[in-house]
């Protein structure tokens, strides 16, 4: 009995060393891709060139007032990050564009592949990694041109990726921080935010075509019915709009849909109007 329970206590041992090993192996490997990740985009910033702080605030300045003027005229003063679009194609020519949040550690290229799959477990370099990368939706035109784009990202633990964007289902962040930037080759947005909601996969979140003006502004006034914020920004049809998909976890395959209108650098806005009750 005693060399059968010496066998058991052996084996036992063998089976927990052998646990321990495998979840050893398991966490050294997640934080080895993690800190990959980070030194990967990392490296990109050497080619974008941020604002610095004083010139970097958003909103609007005050001209000088000239005769028969009875109001301040504002003008847009929104500082654009410098992005080097030909270094970062010498790296991966998919890139498309770069997505800024000066509120949080969004500060990434955007890449396009032929499906939504590749960029769930590739890095901007092509290596494999669970971070992977920010990339627009394979059916939505390069250029940011379509209706309605979708940029998908993973809601990293570690912060990292599109895990800010759960921030915005608080009203009183969304009221401070109510834009992010958006550089392409061909030009320069603002992304003025005006919905947010956890949506479940089965939902319209990623429609990127519509049929009609009709149900594309069917589509705007259903995704401002379910937004966890109210905002002053009343899309139309002749808006373009991004999506910024990532996880959620209120339910099973959660997902997480900040919407924004695209608003060329240099342009304003018209689409102003009463804040949602």
């Amino acid at each position: 009995m005693k060399t059968i329970g010496k066998m058991f206590m052996c084996l036992l041992t063998v089976a927990l060393l052998v646990i321990f090993g495998v979840s050893g192996y398991r966490i050294w490997q997640i934080l080895g891709e993690r800190q990959s990740a980070e030194n990967v985009y990392e490296d990109l910033d050497q080619f974008v060139h941020l604002p610095d702080a004083a010139s970097a605030q958003n909103g609007t300045d005050t001209t000088d007032i000239h005769p028969g003027q009875t109001e301040t005229a504002s003008v847009d003063s929104t500082t654009f990050p410098e992005v080097d679009f030909d270094s970062l194609r010498s790296i991966n020519e998919q890139v498309v564009g770069w997505i800024y949040d000066e509120a949080s550690v969004i500060n990434y290229p955007i890449v396009q592949a032929k499906d939504n799959d590749y960029y769930l477990h590739h890095l901007f370099n092509g290596e494999t990694n669970r971070d992977g990368c920010i990339f627009l939706d394979s059916q939505n035109q390069r250029d940011f041109s379509d209706s309605h784009c979708i940029i998908y990202g993973h809601y990293m633990k570690s912060g990292a990726m599109f895990a800010a964007l759960a921030n915005y289902k608080s009203q009183e962040y969304y009221e401070e921080h109510p834009r992010m930037l958006l550089l392409t080759p061909n030009g320069n947005y603002t992304i003025e935010i005006f919905a947010g909601y956890v949506a479940n996969v089965q939902d319209d979140a990623w429609t990127t075509g519509f049929g009609s003006e009709a149900e594309y502004e069917s589509w705007i006034t259903s995704s401002i019915s379910k937004s966890l914020i109210s905002s002053a920004i009343r899309p139309t049809a002749s808006d373009h709009i991004l999506t910024l998909s990532t996880c959620s976890y209120e339910f099973a395959d959660a997902r997480f849909v900040l919407l924004g209108v695209l608003q060329a650098q240099g342009e304003e806005s018209d689409n102003q109007a009463d804040i949602l009750p």
